[in-house]
């Protein structure tokens, strides 16, 4: 029964995170999602058969995530404004950052934790993820221009 249900639940998300990506909504395309969907819940479902698919998303970290649409609006307006004051000639204030990774442990949970904050915050254009270190329980991050909010959830 789990294996069915893990087998549905990556078909249903690879299936429509393939039309999200391609753009285009034409018959070619729903057979080319339904092929690729299958070959990769397959995939998805013998790997957590295994036992190598150990990790959980706490329900917090996508809560807490729930702010990069907005975030990358306002980060593509930051981008465009340091475009501008590059092409006049001035320097970008880019930095690389250390910051604390809310997600501590080592368990299935934190590894989930820490994955889909590294994933929320590397979506923002000003800001993105480099490495996330388990062991020092921090994360060190881009930004083209210092915004602690485009670095969010991370």
């Amino acid at each position: 029964m789990r294996t069915g249900l893990t087998y549905a639940g990556w078909w249903v998300a690879l299936f429509w995170l393939w039309l999200l990506y391609q753009g285009e909504w034409n018959k070619v395309e729903w057979i080319a999602a339904a092929c690729a969907a299958t070959l990769g819940a397959a995939f998805v479902t013998l790997i957590a058969r295994v036992g190598l698919l150990r990790f959980r998303v706490p329900l917090r970290a996508l809560r807490d995530g729930l702010n990069v649409p907005l975030q990358i609006a306002i980060d593509f307006a930051i981008v465009a404004r340091a475009l501008v004051r590059r092409l006049r000639g001035r320097p970008t204030r880019g930095a690389f950052v250390v910051r604390p990774l809310p997600s501590a442990g080592s368990g299935a949970i934190a590894a989930g934790d820490r994955a889909a904050r590294g994933i929320l915050a590397t979506y923002s254009p000003n800001a993105y993820v480099v490495d996330l270190d388990a062991t020092n329980h921090a994360v060190l991050l881009h930004d083209l221009e210092p915004n602690r909010s485009s670095e969010e959830p991370a």
